[in-house]
């Protein structure tokens, strides 16, 4: 077993390494590449590690907890949330720092999620039917909206898609929030392990059960209001990533934790590289690609004897 995490642990190496390589210095100018690395590629490598490694961790926090292995990050109304943020910031504030509106509007929605579901009764399933509810009534004022300004769909359809082109980021802020979120994950990942388990045999309490569940519903949140910050809305990653590190590596969470970093990296590095160079010298929006990319590893691991549905406790 130990020979075989050891191999994934270096395909996973060897892949993040490629695709870092590949987005850095791949069709670079040599005339000008100093400049194009320092305010174009580094930013966004910076960006798609960030928002890769907080969408995996998201999803591994709620497909552990909901035992539901198509549990998504964007399950308790954050997609939905974060879109009304940017698109308040597109109509009335003139873009100004959108991505700080999204991170405030996703962290808003899970908040909004969390108290409906309330604390002394809560329970996952709750959680999801208020999440999904979230996500259906503010994503339609999303597309009312875009629909009342015809004059600024494109733009807002666009950044709604993700990407690591917004240039009221700082690297430095997310930075600290990514390092922030990770120390605090890592002192709760061990939890995950009995979480999967029965929790009547683990816990004395239903209240101490529920405490947890809420602490991880936190996490994501915080997780994914991060990823929203530096690329937008990204579906798919926080479903794929986790389902994929556990069939490969088994249930330890403290071993997939650092799996998932490396995965969800990966992910969004080679997306990245193939949004930019697909179709040079245009760019396809990357929520398009992270799904082409992700999809039929999805759908392989999904139907193969074996796999995905037949692997989870």
């Amino acid at each position: 077993m130990a020979y075989k995490k050891g191999i994934v642990f270096t395909t996973l190496i060897t892949g993040f390494i490629l695709s870092l390589f590949l987005c850095l210095f791949y069709r670079l100018d040599l005339s000008n590449g100093e400049i194009i690395l320092s305010y174009i590629r580094v930013p966004a490598v910076i960006k798609a590690i960030i928002s890769g490694s907080c969408l995996s961790l998201a999803g591994m926090f709620l497909q552990t907890i909901s035992k539901n292995p198509l549990a998504d990050p964007y399950l308790t109304g954050l997609s939905s949330g974060a879109g009304f943020g940017i698109v308040i910031s597109l109509l009335f504030f003139n873009s100004v720092n959108y991505s700080l509106f999204g991170f405030f509007g996703a962290l808003f929605a899970a908040a909004l999620v969390i108290i409906l579901s309330g604390f002394s009764k809560f329970s996952i399933t709750k959680l999801i039917l208020i999440g999904l509810s979230v996500n259906l009534f503010t994503g339609a004022l999303i597309s009312f909206l875009i629909l009342l300004n015809p004059l600024k769909s494109y733009a807002m359809t666009l950044i709604l898609t993700g990407g690591f082109s917004s240039a009221d980021v700082s690297s430095k802020v997310l930075v600290s929030l990514f390092i922030s979120a990770i120390i605090l994950c890592g002192l709760f990942v061990p939890k995950l392990n009995a979480m999967r388990l029965d929790n009547r045999l683990i816990f004395n309490s239903g209240t101490k059960v529920n405490l947890y569940n809420i602490v991880f519903i936190i996490l994501a949140a915080f997780l994914t209001s991060i990823s929203v910050y530096c690329a937008g809305i990204l579906g798919f990653a926080g479903i794929i990533c986790p389902l994929l590190t556990k069939l490969l590596l088994g249930n330890d969470s403290r071993v997939l934790f650092f799996a998932n970093i490396l995965t969800g990296s990966t992910l969004l590095l080679f997306s990245n590289f193939l949004a930019a160079n697909i179709i040079y010298p245009l760019e396809v929006p990357l929520g398009v690609v992270v799904a082409i990319v992700g999809v039929p590893f999805f759908v392989y691991f999904l139907l193969k004897k074996g796999g995905i549905l037949n692997n989870q406790d």
